[in-house]
Parts: structure tokens; sequence; C-alpha cells
């Protein structure tokens, strides 16, 4: 187990780079040195390089090489350049940690493609054990335009499949606080083609802060079983002009979303805090806070070919349970497409006076791709100072919104055991008794919102929430 050691101020290319008293002075010879298990490269805190950081080797998931800081100071800084495809890439290997650094990569140019740091396996089988912690990662702005466009990142894990089927097994993105990354804040992207289903598999992205995000936040597809949890997202869809949102499953299964938070997202294409995209089967939002988004709460969508092969299949089996969304705007829930298997159970929805949105709006039913084909809406708090309606979309318009009608008895809503607090439109028959009938508007708003009416942010609100409704925190 080897040690090797950068400085960019006191450093010298000429030296061993074994000590901190003999270390080297560039990244270009951290690239030149081949890794292995157990082995770490030091970067001195106060330094700064230019350039990217692609050290060679591997190490082993019980053993990984490390990447981290030393010394005392600032955390050394890695500056991607122009040409430079992300600030740190490891490249068909085994086994890294990268910890403690200071990561930007602000292309001047219009390469929608430039990453932070980029984990990539291209044609390599599979690629295990990978932990991101604690980085600082900023200013990863692509100068392209945001049109739709996820391969730019903070934070990107790419496994590709050209011929040999590849995938990442055991990924870990925690504690890391991306501020202005385009186009995704945190993408992992796996194969998506369902008749070659490779996916990657023990993903886990937790307690990372994400500010001014240029479209999306947190993105995974290409997966099976990844967990997004105890995440914060503040501001999203900021450098957009197409459809992006918070956090969200695309091509994936068994996704488990829970405890997390998303607030401020700009625009109605889609700019939703959450959502269930498309051919995503099994997915579970659980525990989540929404508020202040201009697209709204959620969207649970998938295209109109379901089962056709290679790649749609449709979306099925989505659970939405005990989630909170105060003061979102637009639209709350908003299923699209002929999904099939959907719970939306004992979650909380609030708006205050002034917001007249859907609860409910269901697309599809006019368009050519059909609409939702069951969904249960059941046991949930609806609360409602303004107002909120049940109604059914009849046309879509260029800024992302839809035209609508009230609809409170469309064939595939099933509505069992809601609570109805204030003000409702068209409101559904509901047959059975609300399951939460001790909560009133009133409880709601002194737990919820501020002395301005305005939805407190912090995940210690849904934290205070889940008390008051006796239910589990992580």
């Amino acid at each position: 187990m080897r040690e090797y050691y950068i400085d960019s101020l006191h450093g010298d290319d000429s030296r061993d780079g074994r000590t901190p008293q003999t270390a080297w002075a560039t990244l270009a010879k951290a690239n030149e040195t081949v890794f292995a298990p157990g082995d770490a490269l030091y970067l001195a805190r106060g330094s700064q390089f230019h350039g990217c950081l692609a050290p060679k080797g591997a190490g082993d998931p019980q053993c990984p090489v490390t990447i981290a800081p030393y010394g005392a100071g600032p955390r050394p800084q890695i500056i991607g350049r122009e040409e430079d495809k992300a600030a740190v890439f490891l490249y068909n290997t085994h086994g890294w940690t990268i910890r403690g650094l200071d990561i930007s990569n602000e292309h001047k140019g219009s390469d929608p493609n430039c990453c932070g740091i980029l984990l990539q396996a291209e044609d390599f089988g599979t690629s295990r054990g990978f932990l991101v912690e604690d980085n600082y990662v900023h200013d990863v702005v692509t100068g392209a335009e945001l049109a739709g466009h996820r391969s730019g990142a903070g934070i990107r894990v790419q496994a590709e499949s050209q011929g040999t089927l590849s995938r990442f097994d055991g990924v870990r993105i925690t504690g890391n606080h991306l501020v202005r990354t385009d186009s995704v804040g945190i993408l992992v992207w796996g194969n998506i083609n369902r008749d070659r289903w490779f996916p990657c598999i023990h993903v886990v992205i937790d307690h990372n802060l994400l500010e001014d995000q240029g479209g999306d936040a947190i993105l995974n597809c290409g997966t099976d079983g990844c967990v997004i949890e105890r995440n914060q997202v503040y501001k999203g869809r900021t450098r957009a002009t197409m459809y992006y949102a918070g956090i969200w499953p695309g091509n994936a299964d068994n996704t488990m979303i829970r405890y997390n938070e998303v607030a401020g997202y700009v625009g109605t294409k889609d700019g939703q805090g959450y959502d269930c995209d498309f051919n995503c089967v099994g997915t579970t939002h659980m525990y989540n806070y929404s508020h202040d988004n201009a697209g709204g709460y959620m969207l649970i969508c998938t295209a109109g070919q379901k089962n056709h092969l290679p790649r749609d299949i449709g979306t099925m089996n989505t659970l939405i349970h005990r989630n909170l969304t105060v003061n979102d705007l637009c639209r709350t829930f908003h299923p699209a497409g002929p999904l099939v298997g959907t719970v939306i159970s004992e979650n909380c929805v609030y708006v205050g006076r002034g917001i007249d949105i859907p609860c409910v709006m269901v697309t599809g039913y006019a368009e050519k791709m059909g609409g939702p084909e069951d969904i249960l809406m059941t046991r949930n708090i609806l609360a409602a100072r303004g107002t909120l309606r049940y109604v059914r979309s009849v046309e879509r318009l260029d800024d992302g919104t839809f035209k609508y009608v009230d609809d409170p008895a469309i064939p595939c809503m099933r509505y069992v055991g809601n609570h109805y607090l204030g003000n409702h439109a068209a409101k559904p028959d509901d047959p059975m008794p609300p399951a939460f009938p001790q909560v009133t508007l009133e409880d709601l708003e002194a737990l919820l919102l501020d002395e301005n009416g305005q939805a407190k942010p912090g995940l210690a609100t849904l934290d205070a929430y889940l008390d008051y409704m006796g239910w589990p925190k992580a």
C-alpha cells in the first residue's frame, strides 16, 4: 500500500512524490501512475490544479484506492479546462474513493457533456466499489443550451454497452455539496434497453446538498434498487428551456426515493419537485418533502408503447406514500399515459390562499398515448385555503402547462378515504370516511408555515410533520 502526494505550491515533479516533503507539483505525475488496492493519492490543501485528474490502475471494493486532501487550509481545487470532459475521470476500473475535493469545470464553449466527476465503464463488464464523498462540486456550467441534454453533470456515473454489457455494482454518492451544475446535478446512467437489461445495482445517493441546478437535480436511469435519501435540493431548472424536474428515475426498477426535500424549481416544463418517468417498475416515493416548486409536486408518466421492446415497457406499480407537499404550484399529482398499478396513499397536500390548481390532473385520454389504467388515491390529507381541483387535460400548451376541464369521475381514478379540507372544486365521489379526521387546516398551518404563510424549509419540517403523524423518521 503506497502513498503519493501532490502540492501545487511547493511540489516538484522531479521528486518521487512519496512523502509531503517530496510531493509532485502537477496532476500529470498522478495520471502516469498505476495505482493498486490500498494505495492513496493525497492533494495538498490550498493547492490549485488545472486540468483533469485521470489516474490509472484499480483498487478493490474492500481495499479501494483513495483520493483525498492532506494538510491544513482550504480544499484542494481541481479546475477542468476547455478540453477536459471532467475534472476527475475514472475509466474502466474498480474500487476508488474520492473525498474532500473542490471541483469545477466551466466550459466557455457549447459542449453539453462536461462533468465535475465522471465514472465511466465502457464495454467493461461490471465495475465495482466506488465512494464519492464530501466533495464541493460547483460551476460545472457547459455554456450549451439546455434543451433536453442529460450528459453533463456535477457527478456522473455512466455505463455504456455497445458490445460487452457493462454496469456499476456498488456506488455511493454521499455528503457532497453541488452548486451551479449543468444539466444534471447527480446522474447515474446505465443500460436502458430492456431486451439487454443489465442495470447498475447497489447505488446509493444520500445526504447531498444541491443548489442552483441548471436542469435536473438527481436522475437515475438503467438501475435496479437505487436508493435516494436525505438529499436537499434548493432551486433547479434555472438555465433550461426544456423539460427538467427535481429527483426522478427513468427506465429504472425498484427505486426508493425517501426523506428528501426539493424546493424552488423554476418553470412549468416540467418543473416538478419529483417525478416517476418512462419505463419504471416498482418505484417508491416515501416520506419526501416538496414545496414552492413552480411546476408542482409529482409527475407519473410513461410513453404510449407499453411492452414495446427494446425500450418501452411502461410504468408500473408506483407507490407514492406519506409525502408532504406545501404550496407547490401548477399541479399536484399529474398521472400521464397508460400507467398501471399506481397507488397514491397517506400523502399531505397543502395549498395556501391565492393558489388554485389541480390536485389531480390526468393526461392521456385526449392524446394518442392513452390514459392511465389504474390509480388508487387513498387516505390522503388534501388541504386547501386556496382551491384544489380534480381535472382531465385536453390540450398541452407551449409552456408545458395544460388546458383542462373539471372531471371528478375519470374511470381510472378511485378515491377512497381521503380527507378533504378547505376548498375543493368538482370534488370526486369518495365512499369512505376520512382516514385522518383529527387533522385540521389550522393544525397543518401551525406546523408547516412561518409567520408569513410560507412553507418552512428544511428536513426538520418534514421530521416535525412525521412526528405529528406518528410516523417513522430515517
